[in-house]
């Protein structure tokens, strides 16, 4: 592979798995295309969440990426460069339509040892300290609000084993997070720091910290959004018992506006993943002021509505891995997301607690197949299961105490 091939994939550095095996197409007076992607398949039980199937059903997905990176020197250590990369999928359907999405676009300047300014929708760079435990095949960080959105403006520097950069976010509708679904943002930054030794025993030791603040559009401009469950159908939140011990569900939904959203992010790492032992947690706190917040709950045939001021999510997620030299590679992470609903008239919360245990096989670099199982290990009663769908009973009352573990193979081809 040439160097300029080399140039195209540090500049696609978010979606390395691709760009490294990219076929360069073109290549001429300093200006380079390389074109790659990837088709996977993968297999689930049923009421697995990541195929969007009904829950009885066990059923597959198949999903297709395309990608282009482009780079043009402008003049001695200087270059422009820009990555797309479009999905489609289909998932427990045989529908032939499929959405195609825009998964990543974005432009930049790259200043060499000064760092480089880039632009469009990426993971915000304030994910660099989530990123060393999201190294699984499917399944990754719950925690971290690392979802890819539209209009950052960022820069990047890294040099002599540090990092550093800083973003700013332009005014977005649907913007996507973690903490409290999407909602449409005003305005927002983030910074970001860390350093990696050279390698102490078995590899690098890593340390990483950031910080994200978006503030939401005002209330009158921005429409209420629904939480758990909605007006037509409530979620149980919940259960209490009478005076004679009779058990009864607390069903209900929150709706809300953002003000604004904080989050902080720390991790450790130690070791490359996919070479020998490597190890890394990561601890993210997120917390949401609302406007216009309504809790609305119905137990023992009474309703009631409460002000709900905030939303706060701990995040703890750790991961070990082992890369064997022909290829294999076995790991397992544990999850810990706790949630609290902050009222006028005293808090909720709930915990949710699983398991994840994979492994895969890089039979050449460009093919990988995959075993992965995730495993509920003590969530809260009606906490959310982030391993499956919700379950719906009789009444049609959406649950989610009895839900399974989910199980998932798959087989992926890069290009």
């Amino acid at each position: 592979m040439k160097k300029s091939v080399l140039a195209v994939a540090i500049a696609a550095a978010a979606f390395a798995a691709s760009a490294a095996s990219a076929a360069q197409v073109y290549d001429k007076d300093g200006t380079t295309l390389a074109v790659g992607g990837q088709i996977e398949f993968m297999a689930g039980n049923a009421g697995n969440t990541y195929f969007g199937n009904k829950s009885a059903d066990a059923t597959t997905r198949d999903r297709a990426r395309l990608t282009m990176a482009g780079r043009t020197q402008l003049t001695n250590g200087i270059a422009a460069y820009a990555y797309n990369e479009w999905q489609a999928e289909h998932s427990g359907t045989s529908d032939e339509k499929s959405d195609l999405k825009a998964r990543q676009q974005y432009l930049g300047v790259d200043f060499g040892k000064f760092g480089k300014v880039q632009m469009g929708r990426y993971k915000d760079p304030f994910v660099f300290a989530s990123s060393v435990v999201d190294v699984l095949d499917e399944v990754g960080v719950f925690g971290g609000n690392d979802e890819r959105n539209s209009g950052h403006l960022s820069y990047m520097w890294s040099g002599f084993g540090f990092d550093a950069g800083i973003s700013y976010q332009f005014a977005e509708d649907a913007y996507k997070t973690d903490t409290v679904g999407s909602f449409d943002v005003d305005s927002g930054f983030s910074v970001y720091a860390g350093y990696t030794s050279p390698a102490v025993l078995f590899g690098p030791i890593s340390v990483r910290a950031g910080y994200l603040y978006l503030k939401g559009q005002d209330s009158n401009d921005s429409p209420t959004a629904f939480g758990k469950g909605s007006k037509n159908k409530p979620a149980v939140l919940g259960y209490v018992y009478d005076e004679q011990g009779n058990k009864s569900n607390i069903t209900g939904y929150y709706s809300y506006s953002v003000d604004n959203l904080k989050t902080i992010d720390g991790s450790l790492s130690w070791g490359t993943n996919g070479k020998g032992l490597y190890l890394a947690t990561n601890y993210n706190y997120a917390k949401a002021t609302l406007q216009d917040g309504v809790l609305s709950e119905t137990a023992l045939g009474v309703t009631l509505d409460t002000t709900l001021e905030s939303i706060k999510t701990k995040a703890w997620e750790t991961v070990v891995t082992y890369g064997f030299e022909n290829g294999i590679r076995l790991g397992a992470s544990y999850h810990y997301i706790n949630t609290k609903l902050t009222a006028l008239d005293g808090d909720e919360d709930s915990t949710q607690k699983y398991v994840q245990l994979i492994a895969d096989y890089n039979v050449t670099p460009n093919f990988k197949i995959w075993a992965e199982t995730c495993i509920d290990a003590g969530s809260d009663d009606y906490a959310q299961r982030i391993t499956n769908t919700n379950f719906v009973d009789e009444n049609g009352i959406s649950t989610d105490k009895d839900g399974h573990n989910s199980v998932m193979f798959g087989a992926r081809y890069v290009f």
